[in-house]
Order: structure tokens, then sequence, then C-alpha cells
């Protein structure tokens, strides 16, 4: 089942454990599920198989940079779309050039 993780005026989000998950609307700059991201934009994250999966929008095409914090460590990149600067460690971070990008996905995957 899908459990919804946040319902507030600073993001909305859902959360489905059987396939390691995580929707987030960050309205506001603020912490949702561990993940943290520094003003507007969409997350969308799913753990599986060792792997961390990332996909960041500003659908609000209002940001040059979205930063997103994850509550997971990685120790490295598979691989990340030119847009996508990727810190690895106990709390990757992920600088996203969002930039011109009309909304669109940028995406990472990480181990």
């Amino acid at each position: 089942p899908v459990h919804v993780a946040a319902n507030t005026a600073q993001a909305q989000a859902v959360h489905m454990p059987s396939l390691g998950l995580t929707a987030v609307h960050f309205w506001a700059a603020g912490t949702v599920a561990g993940i943290t991201c520094d003003g507007p934009g969409t997350v969308l994250v799913r753990r599986q198989g060792g792997r961390i999966s990332v996909a960041v929008a500003d659908p609000g095409r209002t940001a040059t940079t979205v930063t997103v914090t994850l509550p997971w460590p990685a120790h490295g990149v598979r691989g990340a779309d030119d847009t996508v600067a990727v810190t690895t460690g106990r709390r990757p971070v992920l600088a996203v050039d969002v930039a011109g990008s009309h909304g669109h996905t940028h995406t990472a995957e990480l181990y």
C-alpha cells in the first residue's frame, strides 16, 4: 500500500515501501521522509537492490539549481545526467542545474 508521508503547506509526499519508492513535491525548502530539498521542486527516489535512483524536476520553472540531500549512504555514482553533480558519502548531496530545463526531469543513480 501507499501511505501519505506529508501533506502540508511545505510538501506533499507519498511512500510505497514495497517498491522502495518515495515521491515528494516540495513547495518550499524542507525535509520529508529524510529527503531534504533547498527550495521548491519535485523529487522521486527509488531504493532497490543496493541502488538509489533519483529524479529531480522544477515544474514551477523558478529555480536555477535544486539541491537534494538523501538520508541513505552512497559510495559511488553509477550514472547521472550532465546537469546533476553528486557528492557521495553518508548523506549524499545532488546539486541539479535546472536552469532552462522547462520542468524536465534530471536523473542520477547511486550505489
